[in-house]
């Protein structure tokens, strides 16, 4: 089913900018995370498994997203896997954007899930900290560091599931 263009589709470069948007408008987040990555690395890459491109109808699909899919997405061990960073410093968030691999950033921690835990996450149906302690999330990374900023991480959970977007899995199935 078509949606209209203005949507904001994740994943998208737009859902990211969004929530670079929202990270740094949290005064909670800020407050809570104002000593994360002085010092360390506290960059995180966001690893999305298992995305179902081929069942996309990509004709359907805003001209933008269509060629986001095509460079970001990538066919790795027999499933789409997405990549995305987010930049992590006193309490502010330096820069969110999909990227084409890990490599191509150097970051302290990855945060790994399939497609369907990170739309869970999204709407808040599931907790960061919560997904990583069940093994809904695999983090590479200090976790000792993390769970010191768990409070944090709550508050990165809460401006992902603030923004008001469109799963381009469920809105553009054949």
């Amino acid at each position: 089913m078509a949606q209209a263009s203005d949507a904001v589709y994740f994943p998208s470069q737009a859902w990211f900018a969004e929530y670079e948007e929202r990270i740094n408008d949290s005064d909670a987040y800020a407050e809570s995370a104002s000593d994360w990555g002085v010092g360390f690395n506290g960059d995180f890459v966001f690893e999305m498994r298992g995305l179902p491109v081929d069942e996309f109808d990509t004709e359907a699909m805003p001209e933008r997203l269509r060629d986001e899919i095509d460079r970001y997405v990538q066919a790795e061990d027999n499933e789409y896997v997405g990549y995305s960073y987010v930049g992590l410093e006193g309490g502010e968030c330096t820069g969110a954007r999909l990227i084409e691999s890990e490599a191509e950033v150097d970051a302290g921690f990855k945060l790994s899930a399939d497609n369907e835990t990170w739309k869970r996450l999204m709407e808040g149906d599931i907790g960061a900290v919560d997904g990583m302690m069940s093994g809904a999330f695999d983090i590479e990374g200090d976790m000792q560091k993390v769970m010191q900023y768990s409070q944090a991480s709550v508050h990165l959970t809460e401006a992902a599931a603030d923004i008001d977007a469109e799963y381009a899995d469920e809105a553009f199935i054949d």
